[in-house]
C-alpha cells in the first residue's frame, strides 16, 4: 500500500497545483457530485484502500452506503444510470481515501489516442468562460495515460505482494461490491 499512498501523495500535489492556476475556471466544489453520477471499477489496490475507508466509517453511514450499495446493484441490472453508492447528501463519504480517478475529476486531462492524436478534456461544467480553454498549457494538464500507466504498476506490484491473480481478483472491482465486502 505504501506505493499507493505514494501515487495519491504525487497525485494531490499535482490536482492542487492545477487547481491553484486553473481555480478561476473550475466550480468543483463540495456537493458537487455531477462526476459521481457512475458507478466505477477500481483496481485491487484502491480497492482495499476504499475497503479500509469503510470500515472506518459509522456504523449509521456504512449502512446507509450499504443499502446504496445494494440498490446501485439492482438498478444496473435494470439497465438504470446509477451514481456511486459513496455518495452520500451529494457528497463522497470517503472522500480522503477516494480513488485516482476522482481526485482528477474535473481537471483538464491530456488523453492520448494510440494513433499518437491527442485531446484534453474536462468537466463541461469548468472553463466556460469565453476563452477559457486558450488558457489550457499541456505543462498544467494532467497526463492521463502517463498516470493510468503509474496505477497499473503499482496496482501489479500489490498483487503479487498480496498473492492475487491480476487476471480475476487483481484486476478491476466495482464500488458496491468493495463497499458489501467491508
Amino acid at each position: 500500500m505504501e506505493l499507493y499512498r505514494q501515487l495519491v501523495e504525487v497525485v494531490d500535489r499535482l490536482a492542487a497545483q492545477l487547481t491553484a492556476h486553473y481555480g478561476s475556471h473550475l466550480v468543483c466544489r463540495a456537493g458537487c457530485s455531477g462526476c459521481c453520477h457512475h458507478h466505477l471499477s477500481i483496481f485491487a489496490v484502491e480497492a482495499a484502500a476504499v475497503g479500509e475507508a469503510v470500515q472506518k466509517l459509522s456504523r449509521e453511514k456504512r449502512a446507509r452506503i450499504q443499502r446504496q450499495a445494494r440498490q446501485v446493484r439492482e438498478r444496473e441490472a435494470r439497465g438504470e444510470p446509477v451514481a456511486c453508492p459513496l455518495l452520500v447528501d451529494e457528497c463522497c463519504s470517503i472522500y480522503e481515501s477516494r480513488p485516482i480517478i476522482c481526485r482528477t475529476q474535473g481537471l483538464p486531462l491530456l488523453i492520448e489516442a494510440e494513433d499518437g492524436t491527442r485531446e484534453v478534456d474536462f468537466c463541461r461544467l469548468n472553463f466556460t468562460a469565453p476563452g477559457a480553454t486558450d488558457e489550457l498549457d499541456e505543462a498544467h494538464l494532467v497526463p492521463l495515460e502517463l498516470l493510468n500507466l503509474k496505477l497499473a504498476l503499482v496496482n501489479r506490484s500489490y498483487c503479487r505482494q498480496k498473492g492475487l491473480d491480476e487476471a480475476t481478483s487483481g484486476y478491476r472491482r466495482k464500488i458496491s461490491d468493495i463497499i458489501l465486502d467491508s
